[in-house]
């Protein structure tokens, strides 16, 4: 008997598992529950971009292709001017930055000839005075009393704006003698180019600088000065009148 009992524990150790036994626990079937979905929240899910993951073909117009052209026939030229270049070099930020720098350069000379062009855009000088602005400048002379806004100008110790209306009384008085062809578009140096008395344009030279340094300078005149001015205007005008030059 003795002989059997280890011969009983084994067979009782691998088949006593085999039958399943109640659970000592005693829980009950667990029922599985039908999730319901709120269709409004799919469907806000589905418009919501952080959700989309599928990528779509974006199409490409023309001038994104043509750009892309540009910059691609841009950088094959660098590399053939310049070779391979190392990234992060001085010569790739230089590179980069070309293109900004050569619009930059290209609306500088569109403004510069825009107001070069157009003088009436091109303001005169600030101060507290009266001022003249170069649209002005024609209504002045073809039908303004310059003697008269001399005298004016004088009589309130304002001889940098006397000085100013003794230069476009000059112009206006070499127009009518057929000396000039005064138009409000041109610049003193052509008003001098078209002198052909040497001596004549020697003198509207002179009375030139003094206009120039005095208006576009900004500086003081004082009566001092504006007489020696006025002795200069005088004898161009004496010059015009009497065409001593010729």
């Amino acid at each position: 008997m003795k002989k059997l009992l280890p011969v009983i524990a084994i067979l009782l150790f691998f088949f006593g598992n085999a039958f399943p036994q109640e659970d000592s626990i005693g829980r009950a079937p667990t029922k599985l529950q039908k999730v319901e979905f709120d269709e409004s929240l799919l469907e806000e899910w589905r418009n919501d971009k952080d959700f989309g993951y599928l990528e779509r073909e974006t199409s490409t117009g023309w001038w994104t292709q043509f750009k892309g052209w540009i910059n691609k026939k841009f950088h094959d030229f660098m590399d053939w001017l310049f070779g391979s270049y190392e990234p992060g070099s001085i010569l790739e930020l230089f590179i980069t930055i070309l293109p900004y720098l050569l619009l930059l350069m290209v609306l500088f000379l569109v403004a510069w000839l825009f107001v070069k062009l157009n003088p009436a855009y091109a303001a005169a000088p600030s101060g507290k005075e009266a001022r003249v602005f170069f649209s002005e400048e024609e209504k002045i002379i073809k039908s303004e009393d310059i003697n008269k806004l001399i005298k004016n100008a004088i009589s309130e110790g304002n001889y940098r704006m006397a000085i100013r209306y003794n230069y476009l009384d000059t112009l206006r008085k070499m127009d009518k003698h057929g000396i000039i062809d005064y138009s409000f578009d041109k610049t003193n140096q052509d008003y001098l180019a078209e002198i052909k008395s040497e001596e004549l344009q020697h003198q509207f030279k002179r009375i030139t600088r003094i206009y120039e340094y005095s208006w576009y300078g900004e500086f003081q005149v004082s009566q001092e000065n504006f007489n020696l001015a006025e002795s200069a205007f005088l004898k161009a005008e004496e010059m015009i009148k009497t065409r001593t030059y010729a």
